[in-house]
C-alpha cells in the first residue's frame, strides 16, 4: 500500500520524501521493523523518561522502514510524515492499512476498574455457544477463531488491535469482544472503532499513577460510550456502582442497566443464590427470563455475569443460546480460581491487585468460607500507583484473619519500601495477624505449609500471570503453580509421619 495512501484522514504538520514509498508491513517497535516497514514513533509512557525517538527512528530506518511517522521534525532520507499526535496517527494508519476491519465486525467493549476479563470471558462463552467463531481481545490472551496468543497486555497498541481485527475477518469471526482499559482510551488505542454494544462494570482506585484523580479517571472510561450508537440501548451500565449509575444518567436512553436492585433492567430475582456450589437462580431482563447455573462463585462473578447476559441481551442474541453460554464456562484462569488439593487448607488464587478487588474478593471469601480462617498474601507493584498501597493494607487488615505481605512485581522498586507502604495502612491493626516475606514463593510456601483443613488462603495480586518482574528482569512465576507445590509438599510430608 502506498504510504500517502494510509496518510488520508491523518492530520499532518509537514511530509517529506517519497509518498509513493510501497508499505508492506506496519510496526510501532523499532526491535522488529523489516524491509518495506512503515514505523510510527510513539512517546514514551514513562514520567521522566529520555526522548529517544530520534534514535528509534534511526534504528527503524537502519531496519529497513521506507516511512517513518512521527512528532519529530522530518528527517532526510526516507518518506517521512510529521504530526502532533502520533498515536493518534497510528490508529488512522493502522486501520487503513489493514482494510477497516472493526466495520466488517460487532464488537463488543468491556470497560471498567474489575471484571473486565471476566466479563469478556463470560461473553466470549455465550458468542461460543451460537456455533460461529468468535474473537476476544483481553488481558489472558488474543484470539481469532482458533488462533490465539497470550497477552502482553490487556488492550495493545492500534496496530495490533487492528491486524488481530484483520485476522478475525479473515477467519470469518463475525462476533468479538475486547477489553478496554483506561489507558487505551486515553492513548487512542481503539480510536476510530465503532462498537455494537459497550459494557461498563464499576470505577474505583487504581491506575492514579496516569490519572489525575477520580474525574480524569471517569473521563477516560466514558470515552468508549462514545463510540457506540447512542440512537438506541447499546450501553450496558452497572447502576449499583456509583459512577455507572452517573454515567447512567448521562447516557440517558441508551443505558441497559444492571445490578441487584429494582431499579435494574437486568438483575436477579429475590430467590438467586449465591454459595459454595456456584450461582443459581432466574435473571430478569427485556428479552425474557435468562435460567443462570453457574460454577463461578462469589456474588464479584455474579455482578460479571449480569453484564454479560445485559451485552448479550443488547446483541439479540437468543436465551437459549445464552444460558448454553453460561453452562459452558467453568472457571476464568485467575480468577476466584481454586488450586485443586483434596484434603487440605483451600486456596484460591485471584487477580486481585485494586483496594476495591480486593475488598470484593476478601468479602465473597468470607461469606463463602463462613467461619472459617482467611490467610490473604498480598503485594503492590512497583512504579506503579503508590496511593493504593496503605488502601490495600487497610482492606487486608479488616477482612482477613492473617495477612502475609509480600513481593507483587516490585519492578525498579526495593520490595521492602514497598511493604513499608502497605504496612502503614495497617497501623493500629493487631501486630500478631500480619508479618512480612519479600519472597513470594516462600510467602506461598509458608502459608500453605502452616493452614489446615479450616483455612482458607487467598493469594492475591497476580493472577493469571506466569511472571515476576524484578529490576529489568521478567521471571518465570505462577501462583497456581507454587500453591500446587506447595500443597505437593504438605501432602508428601503427612504421609511421612
Amino acid at each position: 500500500m502506498r504510504f500517502r495512501e494510509l496518510l488520508r484522514g491523518v492530520d499532518l504538520l509537514a511530509m517529506s520524501g517519497d509518498l509513493d514509498a510501497d508499505v508492506s508491513s506496519l510496526t510501532a517497535d523499532s526491535r522488529v521493523v523489516t524491509p518495506g516497514a512503515l514505523f510510527v514513533s510513539v512517546p514514551s509512557l514513562r514520567k521522566g523518561a529520555e526522548d529517544r525517538g530520534p534514535e528509534y527512528i534511526d534504528s527503524a530506518v537502519r531496519g529497513g522502514a521506507v516511512a517513518v511517522v512521527a512528532e519529530s521534525a522530518p528527517q532526510q532520507g526516507v518518506a517521512f510524515a510529521q504530526v502532533a499526535d502520533s498515536r493518534r496517527a497510528l490508529a488512522h494508519v493502522a486501520a487503513a492499512f489493514y482494510g477497516n476491519p472493526a466495520e466488517k465486525l460487532s464488537l463488543t467493549g468491556v470497560t471498567g476498574t474489575s471484571g473486565k476479563t471476566t466479563t469478556t470471558r463470560m461473553i466470549e462463552s455465550i458468542f461460543d455457544a451460537t456455533g460461529e467463531p468468535a474473537g476476544l481481545i483481553g488481558t489472558i490472551e488474543y484470539r481469532a477463531g482458533d488462533e490465539r496468543l497470550v497477552a502482553d497486555r490487556t488492550t495493545p497498541e492500534a496496530n495490533v488491535v487492528q491486524e488481530w481485527l484483520a485476522r478475525m475477518v479473515r477467519l470469518g469471526v463475525t462476533r468479538a469482544v475486547m477489553e478496554v482499559s483506561s489507558h487505551a482510551l486515553v492513548l487512542h488505542r481503539v480510536l476510530g472503532i465503532r462498537f455494537a454494544a459497550a459494557v461498563f462494570t464499576n470505577l474505583s482506585q487504581d491506575h492514579f499513577d496516569f490519572h489525575r484523580d477520580f474525574e480524569d479517571y471517569f473521563a477516560a472510561k466514558r470515552t468508549l460510550f462514545d463510540q457506540i450508537d447512542r440512537s438506541r440501548q447499546t450501553a450496558v451500565v452497572n447502576i449499583d456502582d456509583s459512577w455507572g449509575r452517573r454515567l447512567a444518567s448521562e447516557l440517558g436512553s441508551a443505558v441497559l442497566s444492571f445490578g441487584r436492585g429494582e431499579e435494574a433492567v437486568v438483575r436477579p430475582t429475590a430467590d438467586f443464590e449465591v454459595s459454595v456450589r456456584g450461582l443459581r437462580g432466574s435473571v430478569q431482563t427485556p428479552a425474557g427470563v435468562v435460567r443462570l447455573e453457574s460454577p463461578l462463585v462469589g456474588l464479584p462473578n455474579l455482578y460479571n455475569w449480569l453484564g454479560a447476559i445485559g451485552a448479550a441481551v443488547v446483541l439479540g442474541i437468543p436465551i437459549g443460546v445464552i444460558e448454553r453460554g453460561i453452562r459452558d464456562l467453568a472457571s476464568v484462569p485467575g480468577r476466584f480460581e481454586r488450586v485443586d488439593a483434596g484434603d487440605g487448607p483451600t486456596v484460591i488464587v485471584d487477580y486481585a491487585h485494586k483496594p476495591d478487588a480486593l475488598e470484593k474478593l476478601l468479602l465473597a471469601v468470607r461469606e463463602l468460607a463462613g467461619r472459617r480462617r482467611i490467610v490473604l498474601i498480598v503485594g503492590c507493584g512497583g512504579d506503579r500507583d503508590r496511593q493504593k498501597r496503605p488502601m490495600m493494607g487497610a482492606i487486608a487488615a479488616r477482612l482477613a484473619d492473617e495477612t502475609i505481605l509480600t513481593s507483587d512485581n516490585p519492578r525498579g522498586e526495593d520490595p521492602e519500601a514497598i511493604l513499608d507502604e502497605i504496612e502503614k495502612g495497617m497501623a493500629g491493626s493487631d501486630p500478631s495477624r500480619y508479618r512480612r516475606i519479600a519472597d513470594r514463593r516462600r510467602a506461598i510456601s509458608e502459608a500453605i505449609a502452616a493452614a489446615d483443613e479450616d483455612t482458607v488462603v487467598v493469594i492475591a495480586g497476580k493472577g493469571h500471570e506466569t511472571y515476576q518482574v524484578i529490576g529489568d528482569r521478567v521471571v518465570h512465576f505462577d501462583d497456581r503453580e507454587e500453591a500446587g507445590l506447595a500443597l505437593k509438599m504438605r501432602h508428601e510430608k503427612a504421609a511421612r509421619i
